[in-house]
C-alpha cells in the first residue's frame, strides 16, 4: 500500500502538472497573440509618425520659402512707397514754388 500511495501521489502530481501546462499554454498563446498584434500596431504607428514628420518638414520648408518671398515683396513694396512719397513731396514742393511764381506774376500783371 505505501507504493500505491506514492503512485497515486505521482498520478495526482502528473494531473496537476498537465492542468498547469494547459493553463501555461493558453497564457502563452494569449501573450504571443498580444505581442504580435502590439508589434503590428506599433510598427504601423511608427510608420505613420515618420510619414507625418516628413510631411511636416516639407510643409515647413515651403512655409520658410513663402515667408522669404513675402518678406522680399514687402521690402520691395516699402521701397516703392518710400519712392512714391519722396516723389510726391518733390511734386508738392514744385507745385508750391510754381504757385508762388504764378501769384507773383499775377500781382505784377495786375499792377501794370
Amino acid at each position: 500500500r505505501p507504493v500505491m500511495k506514492v503512485v497515486r501521489l505521482l498520478q495526482d502530481m502528473q494531473q496537476e502538472l498537465t492542468a498547469s501546462l494547459e493553463d501555461d499554454k493558453a497564457v502563452h498563446e494569449q501573450l504571443d497573440c498580444w505581442c504580435k498584434t502590439n508589434d503590428r500596431e506599433k510598427t504601423a504607428a511608427i510608420e505613420t509618425g515618420e510619414q507625418k514628420e516628413s510631411q511636416s518638414k516639407a510643409y515647413l520648408g515651403e512655409a520658410v520659402a513663402k515667408m522669404a518671398e513675402l518678406k522680399s515683396k514687402r521690402d520691395a513694396t516699402l521701397d516703392e512707397v518710400n519712392r512714391d512719397e519722396a516723389a510726391m513731396e518733390q511734386a508738392s514742393t514744385l507745385r508750391m514754388k510754381e504757385n508762388e511764381e504764378f501769384h507773383a506774376d499775377e500781382a505784377n500783371l495786375i499792377e501794370a
